[in-house]
């Protein structure tokens, strides 16, 4: 009697053994699925937070209407063999320094009294870059641009973005200096081009959007006869300094980029300081 019961003590044992290991088994499991889960989650909101603003580019900015998305959608033919961007002579880079974030917030942008010759001057590590701003024909977007500048908000801003096939163009003026941030209020579409080839040609300055009506701040310098979805308000054109961009492209994206001709320029450039000469 006494090795009959000693013996179902050992198989109640190890009975409940084996069930703790089971419990604990399901338990991990059902960890596992909540972690899963949860790493899904934030690879979704990261998806979706650079569909919404690549720049993704968004702006030139974004899924619903942006230079990233058109690349697909109207590329010229040229995109699939772009040639290569021509290194300018003269031009040298200083370090660019640390990025500078700007948190600020404003309901709309106050107005700045802009004569019809307004200059828009940015002084980067590469060189002085003016754009002959278009008052008369974008003046609500010119008057945002120039809001922004006196402000002080584009000096110490990071050109996040560089493109090198299918569309051409140097991207900058995100709150975050990185592509992400909002600065509080939009600006209406002004001065759109006609649909049709090259429609945003090398020295335009575009306002980059996330679709109809959504300019802000950023904004994109073509360096080379660009086709796009004609939805971006034509801002101005470079006067001076568009070899500063093209030194720019010529570098590339930068190594690791998880697309080889759309991200971060690998020679960086910061606009040092901006201002408005009327």
């Amino acid at each position: 009697m006494a090795g009959e019961k000693r013996r179902k003590q050992l198989a109640r044992a190890k009975a409940e053994r084996q069930e703790q290991r089971r419990l604990e088994s399901a338990r991990r499991a059902r960890r596992n699925r909540i972690v899963g889960m949860a790493a899904a989650a934030v690879v979704m909101a990261a998806a979706i937070a650079w569909a919404v603003w690549p720049d993704s580019g968004t702006d030139p900015a974004s899924a619903e209407a942006s230079p990233e998305a058109s690349a697909t959608q109207s590329a010229p033919e040229e995109a699939a063999t772009p040639g290569p961007v021509p290194t300018p002579a003269g031009v040298t880079c200083t370090e660019p320094g640390e990025p500078r974030t700007d948190g600020r917030t404003w309901k709309k942008p106050a107005d700045q009294q802009l004569g019809p010759d307004a200059t828009w001057v940015l002084n980067t590590n590469c060189g002085r870059i003016t754009v002959a701003l278009d008052t008369k024909s974008a003046p609500k977007n010119a008057n945002g641009v120039a809001f922004l500048t006196n402000e002080g908000y584009y000096s110490g801003n990071f050109c996040h973005r560089l493109t090198t096939a299918g569309i051409f163009v140097l991207q900058c003026g995100s709150p975050g200096a990185d592509g992400t941030g909002e600065v509080g209020f939009t600006l209406p579409d002004e001065n759109l081009p006609a649909e049709g080839d090259n429609n945003y040609p090398a020295g335009t300055v575009a306002m980059a959007n996330r679709g109809p009506d959504t300019a802000s701040s950023q904004v994109f310098l073509v360096y080379k006869d660009t086709t796009l979805p004609a939805g971006y308000t034509v801002l101005g054109q470079v006067t001076e300094g568009l070899d500063v961009v093209k030194y720019v492209a010529a570098g590339g994206v930068e190594p690791g980029s998880s697309d080889a001709t759309d991200g971060p320029p690998a020679q960086p450039i910061v606009i040092k300081t901006a201002s408005i000469e009327n």
